[in-house]
């Protein structure tokens, strides 16, 4: 169990730290685009799509490490005044009863869009651009599969703490 999480936890940090590179493209492209239009008047056709898709991507593909790191905002009314294996259940309910729901169907559905993109040769309608839409939907697949992966991490590591009262060892 604990090469199982350790593994799901080193995913999430390396492909968290890769996708952390998407901001560097991500500013160059915009700062490309901003400097052609001010400087030298001329609209370009492709930063839009090109910046919507790598933030979205950055965004999904970020989203595991966050998790990880614990890094998602917490609605603490009274989490805090719990004990750690009090926070344990707490975080052990809101798994089955919120995340796993949440995010299988969030899977599914996007999972399902992504293959009809792929299938269908989908693409963007925003820009005379309209590149395929494919390999975002697929980070955003990607992105919510290892955020699912690190929420399991997460939850069993809860559980252990909500039974036995001690965290688990990894």
């Amino acid at each position: 169990m604990e090469k199982f999480l350790r593994i799901i936890d080193r995913a999430s940090e390396w492909t968290g730290k890769c996708a952390s590179f998407l901001v560097v493209i991500l500013t160059v492209a915009i700062g490309y685009d901003i400097t052609v239009r001010y400087l030298f008047a001329k609209a370009n056709f492709w930063p839009y799509d090109l910046t919507y898709m790598l933030y979205g991507s950055y965004t999904m593909l970020g989203a595991a490490y966050c998790h990880y790191l614990k890094g998602h905002v917490r609605m603490d009314l009274f989490y805090s005044r719990l004990s750690p294996r009090g926070q344990a259940k707490m975080d052990v309910i809101c798994y089955i009863f919120l995340f796993f729901p949440l995010f299988s169907i969030l899977l599914y559905k996007c999972g399902q869009n992504a293959l009809w993109a792929l299938m269908h040769g989908e693409t963007s309608h925003a820009s005379v651009w309209r590149p395929s839409l494919a390999p975002f939907k697929i980070a955003i697949v990607f992105g919510i599969f290892l955020f699912y992966l690190q929420g399991i991490a997460e939850f069993i590591r809860a559980l252990t703490v909500a039974i036995k009262g001690e965290p688990h060892e990894s």
